[in-house]
């Protein structure tokens, strides 16, 4: 007969307080978040947008609608639809999502932003890829996931230097720059910039 690990013991002694740090995780990791989401709605009066590209902030930020079996199920994410005017209307081309999600290739819970692109608009990740490179070369944990057609932005395992400080920094500075893309984002939907800035050519009215 095979004795209980220590590992087992230890659990055993301490199911209580390993419980309650399970809640405290759950609720610190909203708060985080969503206080991240208030201070980059108090900055900027929401939408976020320009001639051509629209940011629309979510007014809650997204998370398990109860607490799983799963740990690793956990996430506080907050959801922004990034839109591109094509005609007369703000199309969705992508969603960002920012916030603490688990990492299964890290095995570990990370504070990250990332940009999923509509299914019809699968080249926005490359082009906004191209150019977050050219403009954040050394942004941490940062990576294009082809296949997946997403773009990670930032990404940093939970540590010290994840500080409400600096992911506000991190969702300003990703915001700031999506507004800047609108040319490459033109491209992306199958659209041309006209010199003066108008559009030439594909643009839909509907």
């Amino acid at each position: 007969m095979s004795a209980l690990s220590e590992v087992s013991i230890l659990i055993g002694q301490r199911a209580r307080d390993i419980e309650k740090a399970r809640e405290i995780f759950t609720a610190e990791i909203r708060a985080f978040v969503g206080g991240i989401l208030a201070g980059v709605r108090r900055i900027r009066s929401d939408p976020w947008t320009t001639a051509r590209v629209r940011l629309d902030l979510p007014r809650d930020i997204e998370n398990e609608s109860k607490v799983a079996s799963d740990f690793s199920s956990q996430y506080a994410v907050a959801r922004t639809e990034l839109r591109f005017k094509k005609g007369t209307k703000f199309v969705q081309i992508s969603d960002l999502r920012f916030g603490i999600e688990f990492d299964e290739s890290a095995d570990v819970f990370t504070w990250q932003i990332t940009l999923v692109p509509a299914a019809r608009y699968n080249r926005v990740d490359d082009v906004v890829w191209h150019q977050w490179r050219a403009q954040q070369p050394n942004s941490t944990g940062a990576r294009h996931q082809d296949k997946a057609n997403t773009v990670r932005f930032v990404s940093r395992a939970l540590g010290p230097d994840v500080t409400a400080e600096a992911a506000f920094n991190d969702v300003k500075t990703v915001l700031e720059f999506l507004l800047t893309v609108e040319t490459a984002l033109a491209e992306a939907v199958g659209l041309d910039a006209g010199p003066s800035g108008g559009l030439v050519g594909g643009a839909e009215t509907t």
